[in-house]
C-alpha cells in the first residue's frame, strides 16, 4: 500500500507512518479503525471561554466525516493511549481511542505548536483536573466525537 508519505523523512511523515501501520496491525487483529489525520490540531484552554470545549481540536478532513460519527457512536472508548515525539515546540502526537470489547479504535493524528498560551493554559487545567478531551471537527465547525482521557501527562509535556 502506498501512501504519500511512504518516502517522507520528516517528523509528519513518520507520524503518519506509524499511525497507519498501528491501524494495519489493529485491522490484522479484527478491529475496526477510523484514522483521523487532521490538517491542523490545537490547544484550547478553558480560559478561552468555552470550559466544555477546553481541551486538543483535531481539524478533520472530509473523509471521515461519516466514518467517525459512526464508529463514535457504537463504542464506549474509555481506553487511550498517546505516542508523542516532541522537538522544539513542536509536538507530534497519534492518540489511540479504543473500545476493546467491540474491537473499535480510532487514531488522532496531528501536530500541536506548543508555544501557542493556550498551550501551557491547557496543560495547567488538564492536570489540576486530571482529566483530557479530545475534540474532533471540520473546518466549518461541524463538531463529529469528543473522547476523554484520564492521564493527561501522556498527551502533554510535564514542563509546559
Amino acid at each position: 500500500m502506498s501512501t504519500e508519505t511512504e518516502g517522507d523523512t520528516s517528523l509528519w511523515g513518520r507520524t503518519v507512518r506509524e499511525a497507519n501501520e498501528m491501524a494495519s496491525e489493529l485491522r490484522t487483529d479484527g478491529w475496526e479503525v477510523v484514522v483521523v489525520r487532521a490538517g491542523h490540531a490545537a490547544p484550547l484552554s478553558a480560559e478561552a471561554g468555552e470550559t466544555d470545549r477546553s481541551g486538543l481540536v483535531y481539524l478533520a478532513p472530509d473523509g471521515v466525516a461519516e466514518s467517525l460519527p459512526a464508529i463514535a457512536d457504537r463504542g464506549e472508548f474509555g481506553q487511550s493511549a498517546a505516542f508523542r515525539r516532541r522537538v522544539g515546540t513542536d509536538l507530534f502526537l497519534v492518540t489511540r481511542v479504543s473500545d476493546p470489547e467491540r474491537r473499535l479504535a480510532v487514531l488522532l493524528v496531528g501536530a500541536v505548536d506548543l508555544s501557542q498560551p493556550a498551550a501551557a493554559d491547557l496543560a495547567a487545567a488538564a492536570r489540576e483536573r486530571g482529566h483530557l478531551r479530545s475534540h474532533v471537527e471540520l473546518l466549518d465547525g461541524t463538531h463529529l466525537a469528543t473522547f476523554g482521557h484520564d492521564h493527561p501527562g501522556d498527551f502533554l509535556p510535564e514542563d509546559l
